[in-house]
């Protein structure tokens, strides 16, 4: 458009010449406004956030660096639906949970290993392998004959599977989101594509296919190259290691400014001067207000998880703009204070520009070589060629005064602070599984069994489980299992009790699994509701008073024990008896149908923690106590006419807990049916079953003082039983 513009109005003003100058003019101002935008290297940002986008370079590793890496192929969200219960009296919790699998390309070269996983800043990965979330993590090296995920072939097919041959990528199935918003987190990886460090020479090598010579002090702990170019690739490491093209007896190459070629270069100075120094034709020297007054190095500081660091030096003298080098790598924050010393070092003292005349023995002079030379009228000085011309029947140099190097990690570098995620927690897991009775509401035909889980470190995050009906079967999940509220030991001896009171006398002191875990104290309206119900064992309490005794260790006071049907259990229990709060959304239930396989001796419980493929057994112990009838109460023993007795007991009912109409409760059980064993005699017993809770005989059917025992015979098992004294 100003082409044409000033094209016409130059003619208008000036004629042909004039459009001409217009011409011109109107061309360049086009080429600056309408100038395609420039092809971008690495940049630092290119690292950090996860892209899923066409035509992305997927760069190649070097070292060990932090990467994010790009999606190359993913699923839809899996969504799945869990009922669980909010406690008791209170109806069914429906919850839903999404996860999702996807594959992320690292690298564009072959890789050793991935290290840590972060997930939106947070660990997924630590240093160890222990994994945060629930998830499948499968790592493929990028090397030229893998195979294809077994995950990617089953979804689209093993004959569109591709298995990105030559790029490292790592596949992530059934990553739980829940943690995450149920989203796909923002993920970077720890990529160990090289064993230790890597020098600027062996990275710029490989990307350039030739020899490259620099400072073998130029450690860096990784690099990723990337860019539309090797040009792009190697730019930042050129400007680094300050390389250059340099001529040697075996062709071009890249070196560093001091590197030693095969060319001698001492043997052609000789032929470059004469008797007499040289004469400067011409000089240059650029103006320090036009050199920066600082340089600096912008690069990921493996000491703060590859966080972005700036490292500056001032340049002596320099009042522009400060210049930074954007390095797409790792480097030590001392290694990268000396790398910026040395490139303001170069920018202060690089602005002398000399040409001189030499003889044609000059030739022989490697582009870019490093020499000392005596100007005339000057001293010796280093010298760089910068080019070479051949004029006025010799050689014309231009040379550039070179500045000696400064010795990297001779500097004193600071990173900074930084809040960096530690390994996830380790400890020990306890997991405890109780046979628990009915809740009296319903009658249960299938026991219930309760799975309890917690870890000594408060950031335990669950464990999956799997359930085998023996050794040899195979296992089925059961999902995943988090942190119980309140689960321990008992820490001193607790003595039997008849129950039935709230003993004021008693305590029972506990240990819980790790310090997060604490216990309430409640009201009497509270208690006699049915709150702070737990199991001691196999007997469920009831505890008014929680008192903390320091660490973990608490006193638990005002207790009713022998609940829901447990009297006959109700002590003693030793030192390390289990003991869980119940009343937790967090304990598992087995479901029905494995728990009623359970019943008989061989079931297992397999546990398996995040990252450890190791599956650790938990045997399940036989009983059905939800199944079995309570055992008959109020037992009377009543004199007859004759010296006869009379045995009377009242029955109590499964389903019969809150006695809805005052008056009847529900049987419990298909029919109401009783079992009574007394001594008949020495030696000898009397049985007999019958249908109503009474019992009459007759003088001499029995022993008096004897003992008499009866049981309920319900549907699915047998009660405790009850004594009767025959007095």
């Amino acid at each position: 458009m100003a082409t044409l513009v000033l094209t016409a109005l130059g003619t208008a003003i000036g004629g042909p010449i004039g459009g001409a100058i217009g011409a011109i003019i109107g061309q360049q101002a086009d080429a600056a406004i309408f100038a395609p935008k420039a092809r971008q290297g690495p940049r630092l940002s290119d690292l950090k956030f996860q892209t899923s986008s066409y035509g992305d370079a997927i760069p190649q590793i070097f070292g060990t660096l932090r990467v994010a890496g790009t999606v190359i192929w993913a699923t839809d969200l899996i969504e799945r639906r869990q009922k669980r219960s909010a406690g008791k009296g209170q109806p069914k919790v429906v919850e839903y949970s999404y996860s999702a699998s996807l594959a992320v390309a690292l690298s564009s070269r072959p890789i050793r290993s991935v290290k840590r996983i972060w997930a939106d800043g947070r660990i997924l990965r630590d240093g160890t392998g222990k994994l945060a979330e629930q998830v499948v993590l499968r790592v493929h090296d990028g090397s030229p004959d893998q195979a294809a995920d077994p995950l990617i072939a089953s979804s689209v097919g093993m004959a569109r599977a591709s298995a990105f041959r030559g790029i490292a990528h790592v596949v992530l199935e059934e990553l739980d989101l829940t943690a995450f918003g149920n989203r796909i987190p923002q993920l970077s990886f720890e990529v160990e594509a090289d064993a230790g460090a890597v020098g600027v020479a062996e990275v710029a090598g490989a990307l350039a296919a030739r020899a490259v010579e620099a400072d073998p002090a130029l450690q860096l702990t990784g690099y990723a190259a990337s860019g539309a170019r090797v040009r792009d690739a190697l730019a930042p490491l050129a400007e680094l290691g300050q390389l250059g093209l340099r001529r040697s007896a075996s062709g071009w190459m890249l070196a560093g400014a001091d590197a030693v070629v095969s060319t001698p270069v001492d043997a052609a100075l000789a032929r470059v001067h004469s008797a007499a120094a040289p004469e400067v034709a011409e000089e240059r020297r650029t103006a320090l207000a036009r050199v920066a007054e600082a340089v600096s190095v912008r690069h990921y500081d493996p000491a703060r998880d590859y966080q972005t660091s700036l490292q500056t030096a001032p340049v002596a003298g320099g009042a522009a703009r400060p210049v930074t080098l954007e390095l797409p790598g790792a480097l030590a924050a001392g290694a990268a204070k000396a790398a910026a010393q040395r490139l303001a070092l170069v920018a202060g003292d690089m602005r002398r520009t000399a040409q001189v005349q030499a003889g044609l023995g000059a030739l022989a002079l490697p582009l870019g070589a490093v020499f000392t030379l005596a100007l005339a009228g000057e001293g010796s000085a280093r010298w760089r060629i910068a080019e070479r011309v051949v004029a006025n029947g010799g050689v014309r140099l231009t040379l550039v005064q070179h500045a000696p190097p400064v010795a990297v990690g001779a500097a004193a570098g600071d990173g900074g602070a930084a809040q960096l995620p530690g390994d996830l927690p380790g400890g020990t897991t306890t997991l405890a599984i109780f046979d628990v009775p009915g809740d009296g509401e319903a009658v249960r035909a299938i026991p219930l069994r309760l799975i309890a889980a917690a870890g000594s470190d408060a950031r335990w995050r669950g464990a999956d489980l799997w359930w085998k009906s023996n050794a040899l079967a195979e296992p089925e999940a059961l999902g995943r299992v988090g942190g119980a509220l309140a689960l321990g030991t008992l820490a001193l001896p607790l003595a039997a009790t008849r129950g039935w009171l709230i003993d004021e006398g008693a305590a029972a002191e506990v240990v819980l699994t790790n310090e997060a875990m604490a216990l309430v104290s409640i009201g009497m309206a509270q208690l006699l509701a049915g709150g702070n119900r737990a199991m001691i064992g196999s007997e469920v309490i009831q505890f008014g008073r929680a008192v903390p005794l320091g660490g973990t260790r608490w006193r638990l006071t005002g207790l009713l024990r022998g609940r829901a049907g447990t009297e006959d259990l109700a002590g003693p229990h030793e030192v390390g008896a289990p003991f869980v709060l119940l009343d937790d959304p967090a304990l598992m239930a087995l479901p029905d149908a494995m728990a009623l396989r359970a019943v008989d001796a061989g079931a297992v419980i397999e546990r398996q923690e995040r990252g450890d493929p190791a599956m650790v057994p938990h045997p399940i112990a036989v009983g059905s106590r939800a199944m079995r009838p309570l055992s008959p109460v109020h037992g009377r023993c009543e004199q007859r006419a004759g010296g006869g007795l009379r045995l009377t007991w009242v029955p109590r009912s499964r389903a019969g807990a809150r006695w809805r109409d005052g008056v009847d409760a529900p049987p419990g059980e298909s029919r109401l049916h009783w079992r009574i064993v007394w001594p008949e005699n020495a030696g000898s017993n009397s049985v007999r079953e019958l249908d109503l809770p009474e019992l009459d005989l007759a003088s001499g059917t029995f022993v008096p003082g004897g003992t008499a025992s009866v049981v309920q015979i319900g549907d699915h098992g047998i009660s405790p039983p009850l004594n009767i004294h025959m007095a």
